[in-house]
């Protein structure tokens, strides 16, 4: 799987702060799920649905319906940014065991994951 380019990754991530970008060249050059899970976080935070510019504090345990109002269509929205920066797809079904920030940052890191090569290859 392709990584996107750098240039493209910046202007996704131009709105975010320094830290955030940073984390993610980090990822991009180590593969440092520490690092995504600042990333996810970011977006998290940034895609909530009537987002003031008070941030509220967030954990793991923190969950997306329940503690800061997202919606299926502020999912879909956070989704789809995460499946662009990190070239990767999220089903349905993955979707649908997503809780916590916990379960999106592991869904994000499991899809990351080096998948083995078959056997003969």
């Amino acid at each position: 799987m392709s990584q996107p380019s750098s240039s493209s990754s910046k202007s996704a991530l131009a709105r975010f702060p320094a830290d955030v970008l940073a984390a993610y060249e980090r990822y991009r050059a180590s593969g440092d799920p520490e690092a995504v899970q600042a990333v996810v976080i970011a977006a998290v935070l940034d895609y909530r649905p009537g987002r003031s510019s008070a941030s509220p504090p967030v954990t793991a345990s923190t969950r997306l319906i329940e503690d800061l109002a997202y919606d299926s269509v502020s999912i879909a929205e956070l989704i789809f940014f995460l499946e662009d920066l990190f070239d990767l797809t999220i089903s349905n079904q993955d979707i649908m065991q997503v809780r916590t920030i916990a379960d999106l940052r592991a869904c994000v890191v499991h899809k990351l994951a080096p998948r083995p090569s078959p056997p003969g290859a």
